[in-house]
């Protein structure tokens, strides 16, 4: 395993540098910031569902790893409503006002599994590491879009708040998520004439991801992206609170596979969600202390991760 801290930090520049175009494109008016919407539906109705479907269908089926797939994604579906509670519980000794809660519990709950963490996985553990990032990101994505929209939309109030719960099961994240199951455990191939133009729009998610937070990040004020008081509280138990509970809960369980918990482990201690500015815009949330919170994440996991990843 290479944890070494140029390697982490190598990654995180990375999207850090993508994050400055999408901000840069606004602040020089290339992309009007309405545009936001538009690029937010094709991540969450096109790419993204992409990436879900092509990483898992198209690996080879291997009958050991079929039991770290129940083990990793039992995991998950525990440990982000876990979290989830206890943001919720904390957010008013927090003194979060009320209209924030939702966004500021999801912030501190979710983690940049996808866009951050498959390429951290990968430079960490190699390409099994890979695998079970991908696999962990199938209660991710579950919960996110049905747990997590529930938090982002419990802030607005009035006609504004348009949620149903037929919107948020059957997405097209959610189909991506059962296809490429059946795709794995079915032992289907794929065409080359369907997998590239699947794998091409795959290959978008992540930039433009990290595009749509930029452009967020944009509409802030400089340095007013960093006065944010609840920004610190959400950081506070993202980078730190939360990792070192999964570290202690992922060490003492004895995984049949000795790289699950390290693996897991690294990947809750990614910052905030990418896709928290995208839930926010789509539904409504607070857009702006979304933004926030990704970009202090972002800034002080450079510090946090390899610490994490240290105790390893």
């Amino acid at each position: 395993m290479n944890l070494g801290f140029g390697v982490v930090f190598t990654n995180l520049l990375g999207l850090f540098i993508m994050i400055g175009v999408g901000f840069a494109s606004v602040k020089t008016k290339i992309v009007p910031p309405s545009a936001s919407a538009t690029l937010s539906a094709i991540l969450l109705k096109i790419t993204l569902p992409c990436t879900i479907f092509i990483s898992l269908a198209t690996k080879e089926y291997d009958p050991g790893f079929s039991r770290d797939i129940f083990i990793v994604i039992t995991v998950g579906l525990l440990i982000f409503p876990m979290f989830s509670l206890i943001s919720m519980l904390l957010s008013k000794p927090f003194g979060v006002k009320k209209e924030r809660r939702g966004i500021w519990s999801f912030g501190a709950s979710f983690c940049n599994n996808g866009f951050m963490g498959f390429p951290v996985a990968l430079s960490l553990f190699g390409q099994e590491g890979l695998a079970l990032a991908i696999v962990y990101n199938i209660p991710f994505n579950i919960l996110v879009y049905t747990l997590g929209v529930w938090l982002v939309s419990s802030d607005v109030k009035g006609d504004n708040k348009k949620l149903r719960w037929t919107d948020i099961v059957f997405t097209n994240i959610n189909l991506a998520i059962v296809l490429s199951l059946v795709f794995y455990f079915g032992r289907i191939g794929l065409h080359t004439a369907i997998s590239t133009p699947i794998t091409h729009f795959s290959n978008i998610t992540t930039p433009l991801s990290m595009f749509i937070t930029g452009m967020a990040l944009a509409s802030g004020d400089g340095l007013e992206l960093l006065k944010d008081r609840d920004a610190y509280t959400a950081s506070l138990l993202r980078l730190i609170v939360y990792p070192l509970i999964s570290l202690f809960i992922l060490k003492v369980v004895p995984f049949p596979n000795p790289l699950i918990g390290p693996v897991l482990t690294i990947i809750m201690a990614m910052p905030a969600a990418s896709i928290t500015t995208v839930l926010a815009e789509t539904y409504h949330g607070n857009r702006d202390l979304a933004a926030k919170i990704i970009f202090v994440t972002s800034l002080f996991s450079m510090v946090t991760m390899p610490l994490i990843a240290m105790l390893l």
